[in-house]
């Protein structure tokens, strides 16, 4: 729960803040958020390290169709978060305030990476809880 709270949850609270237009602010959230967002990272991994253990702990075939869906949408998460969502974040704690910092917080790519995360996160938590196949 954790990693998706300073992922995902971090993710919303920064929208919001960005939403404000205000710069001191958006750069303030953004500089808080930023270590709060890589522990999130570390912790996506770590989730993602212990669930194949303890799937090889309690018998799960680890060839199981549901079980490789979800290794793929974690694969597909994780690249997410680090390739898309914190180069946004380092651009938009980079960038001037004014049309550098709008054009930032306006970049496409961040809206298209947080609806492919919400996704992921539905599609693991379906996954996880109903084991279909």
């Amino acid at each position: 729960m954790f990693s998706f709270a300073f992922t995902g949850g971090l993710g919303i609270y920064l929208q919001r803040i960005a939403r404000t237009g205000d710069a001191g602010a958006i750069h303030a959230a953004f500089r808080a958020a930023n270590p709060l967002s890589k522990a999130g990272g570390i912790g996506w991994i770590l989730t993602g390290v212990v669930g194949g253990a303890l799937a090889q702990a309690y018998g799960y075939d680890p060839a199981a169709p549901w079980l490789l869906c979800t290794y793929a949408i974690f694969a597909v998460l994780l690249l997410n978060g680090f390739l898309l969502h914190l180069p946004w974040q380092r651009r938009v704690l980079a960038a001037a305030p004014g049309p550098e910092l709008d054009a930032a917080l306006a970049a496409p790519i961040h809206k298209i990476a947080s609806a492919v995360s919400a996704v992921s996160v539905l599609a693991l938590i379906f996954l996880m809880t109903a084991r279909p196949g």
